[in-house]
C-alpha cells in the first residue's frame, strides 16, 4: 500500500507511523509544505493519506499561502474516498473541509493528558482494539467541532473533541500518537517550552519529561489504527477485484 504524507514542519514527522508502515512493507511518500514550491501527487499515485501537525492555524492562509492549495488537495482526496489519517493541524484541516468549525480551544492543552474514548466510536472497525482511555501527548491551541455526520472519538478534561471518525475510512485525531521521545524533545525546543509555567492544562517541560514513557501508549494506538486502516483497504480492494 502506498501512503502519502503531508508534513508541515521539519521536526514534526510521521514518527511511529512511518516506523510501522516501513516494518509492514508499505511505501511512504511526502509533500513537505515547508519547502519551496511543494508539489501534491496525483490521486492515482497513492492509496492512503497521512496529514501531520504544525504550529500554524488553519486560518493562517495569509502567512502560509500553501494552505490554500493544501485545502484544495484535501477536498479532492476526501471526494475520492481515500483512506485518511489526520493528526492535530491535519485533523483541523480535515474537520474544516467536512464542515466543522475550527476555533481557539478554551485553554491551551500541552502535555500528557488522558483521553476517554467514546463507547460508540470504539465500536467502529477502524478503532477496533483501542482501550477505553489512554494518557497521550497533546500540543494545541485550537480545536474543532465534530464534523456533520461524524463520530466523536473521545474527549479530555481540557478539550471536548479529541477526534472524529467520518465514514468508513477517515480519522482525525487532535492528540499526537505518532510522536517519539526525540520528537517530543524537539517540539519542546521549537516551542521554547523550557521556561513555560504550569497552567490548568499545560505541563512544564519537567512534568512532560517525567511522563515520556507514555509515548508507548500513543504508539500502540496509532499502530492498531494503521493496521485497521490497511485491513479495510485490503478488504475493499479484494471486493473490487472479485
Amino acid at each position: 500500500m502506498i501512503w502519502h504524507c503531508l508534513q508541515h514542519l521539519p521536526d514534526e514527522g510521521p514518527g511511529h507511523a512511518s516506523d510501522w508502515l516501513a516494518a509492514h512493507g508499505h511505501t511512504l511518500t511526502y509533500t513537505r509544505l515547508f519547502e519551496p514550491e511543494p508539489v501534491f501527487p496525483a490521486l492515482a499515485d497513492f492509496d492512503g493519506l497521512l496529514i501531520l501537525g504544525g504550529a500554524m492555524s488553519v486560518h493562517d492562509e495569509a502567512r502560509f499561502p500553501w494552505l490554500r492549495d493544501e485545502k484544495v488537495f484535501i477536498q479532492q482526496v476526501l471526494r475520492a474516498g481515500k483512506i485518511t489519517l489526520a493528526i492535530c493541524l491535519g485533523a483541523q484541516l480535515v474537520a474544516q473541509a467536512l464542515g466543522a468549525e475550527v476555533r481557539p480551544n478554551a485553554e491551551p492543552e500541552i502535555g500528557f493528558w488522558t483521553v476517554r474514548f467514546s463507547a460508540k466510536a470504539l465500536e467502529h472497525p477502524l478503532l477496533r482494539g483501542w482501550p477505553e482511555k489512554a494518557a497521550v501527548l497533546h500540543w494545541h491551541l485550537d480545536a474543532f467541532t465534530v464534523p456533520p455526520g461524524a463520530l466523536r472519538v473521545g474527549m479530555s478534561a481540557g478539550c471536548a473533541t479529541q477526534g472524529f471518525v467520518w465514514g468508513d475510512g477517515i480519522v482525525g485525531l487532535q492528540f499526537h500518537p505518532e510522536m517519539t521521545v526525540p520528537m517530543v524533545e524537539q517540539l519542546m525546543a521549537f516551542e521554547g517550552h523550557e521556561t513555560a509555567e504550569e497552567q490548568e492544562f499545560v505541563q512544564t517541560a519537567e512534568q512532560i519529561r517525567a511522563k515520556l514513557k507514555s509515548v508507548w501508549k500513543g504508539r500502540k494506538l496509532i499502530e492498531q489504527l494503521l493496521a485497521n486502516m490497511v485491513a479495510l483497504h485490503e478488504e475493499e480492494t479484494n471486493y473490487l477485484i472479485n
